[in-house]
């Protein structure tokens, strides 16, 4: 299978995956639920996806000559592999959904606040599929190029929050029930799950010598940046958190620094849009990678028919939703933060990775357990020899 994309480059997706709607409308939610105890939530999350980062690492050095969908075909058959591919692509589309509705509501108040949502949705959308389009190697080597400026931008929003603003005491923590803390983990759960994409990656990935360091360095320098940035947050507003929906660009213009050296806006701003766009093609792959394998054909030349069918599909279906099911953000939020369907989409999701583990587990011991020593092989080696001197002298006895 042709390898297009490194280690590094995988490890810079994991990075950008982190954020998006964590650092706006998410501080807020967390906040009505759990109050101050919210950074805990946020931890939860964190250490969930990083057990599955564990796991999902550890299933792609052992497969990285097949594709994901060949090794759920290999390991449930290619009905339940399809059936799991489309579970992924229902999860994938909530988080579509969220981005395109939350980000325009962002960027509505912060910037577009005459502009038409099909304006916003047109620059998201057409971004995103060209993502798509140009394949899993320009993508990431777009996510190479913006990297250091979503870093950059971050590092010195995150500074500037540190020197400059009024910081708050957000003791007492832990007064909240920790089943409430759990809740509001599973509550919000859709917003996590943030490297299942890579088992999507299965089989292009080349990974070279100790990608271990690369990859997890950026997700805990992600992580770290993330939780940050919530106690900056709490620390800031501490019991007004709830009402500041647009956390990013609120703590922006909170600070007392861009009063005497200009609007400082533009750093939040130009940040989110670009997240908004490489986050929002990430999705778009994962959409569009599930339901190509759900709906496969045989003939090659047919598949790239399929793909683009696929998408024109996907795009239609998020404009359904967003402009029919769910006009509003305050809708699509109800739905996907007060009900179940979408927590236990998303729990029931997260679960694959961990199932893929253990598949891959059990094929370890499997293999080491049908595997001969090196002194049985030798043994088998010249038994096999013998057999073959035998006959041979067998058939010259009677050639003779």
């Amino acid at each position: 299978m042709t390898k297009t994309i490194s280690a590094r480059q995988l490890s810079l997706i994991a990075f950008i995956s982190v954020f998006s709607l964590k650092l706006t409308v998410l501080p807020s939610l967390f906040y009505s639920k759990v109050g101050i105890d919210a950074i805990f939530s946020l931890f939860i999350i964190m250490a969930f996806d990083f057990l599955e980062l564990l796991l999902i690492f550890h299933v792609l050095k052992k497969n990285q000559d097949i594709s994901f969908y060949q090794f759920l075909s290999n390991k449930v058959g290619k009905y339940f592999a399809k059936l799991i591919l489309l579970l992924i692509f229902i999860y994938y589309f909530f988080k579509m959904l969220l981005l395109c509705s939350g980000g325009y509501n962002y960027a509505s108040l912060a910037i577009f606040k005459e502009a038409p949502r099909h304006l916003f949705l047109f620059i998201l959308l057409v971004s995103s599929c060209s993502l798509y389009l140009f394949k899993s190697r320009s993508y990431a080597r777009t996510i190479e190029f913006f990297y250091p400026i979503v870093a950059t931008m971050f590092v010195l929003f995150v500074g500037i929050a540190l020197f400059t603003a009024p910081l708050q005491d957000i003791r007492p923590l832990l007064t909240t029930p920790a089943q409430n803390i759990f809740e509001s983990s599973f509550m919000f759960s859709v917003l996590g799950g943030n490297y299942l994409f890579m088992l999507l990656f299965m089989g292009k990935i080349k990974f070279g010598k100790n990608p271990n360091r690369s990859v997890f360095g950026h997700v805990v320098f992600a992580w770290a940046l993330l939780m940050v940035f919530y106690i900056i947050d709490y620390s800031i507003f501490k019991y007004t958190a709830v009402a500041h929906p647009h956390a990013i660009s609120e703590i922006i213009q909170y600070l007392p620094l861009p009063s005497i050296l200009g609007n400082f806006d533009w750093i939040a701003v130009s940040f989110m849009l670009v997240l908004f766009v490489l986050q929002g093609g990430l999705f778009i792959y994962c959409m569009c990678y599930s339901l190509n394998k759900v709906f496969e054909v045989k003939e090659v030349e047919k598949m790239g028919a399929v793909s683009k069918v696929v998408l024109v599909f996907v795009n239609l279906l998020l404009l359904l939703f967003i402009y029919v099911v769910f006009p509003t953000f305050s809708d699509l939020r109800t739905f996907a933060f007060n009900g179940l369907f979408v927590p236990i989409l998303s729990s029931v999701v997260m679960l694959v990775p961990i199932i893929c583990f253990f598949f891959e587990l059990f094929n370890s011991k499997k293999r080491t357990k049908v595997a001969p020593s090196l002194k049985s092989t030798e043994e088998f080696v010249e038994a096999e020899n013998q057999k073959i001197l035998s006959l041979k002298v067998r058939k010259d006895e009677e050639t003779i």
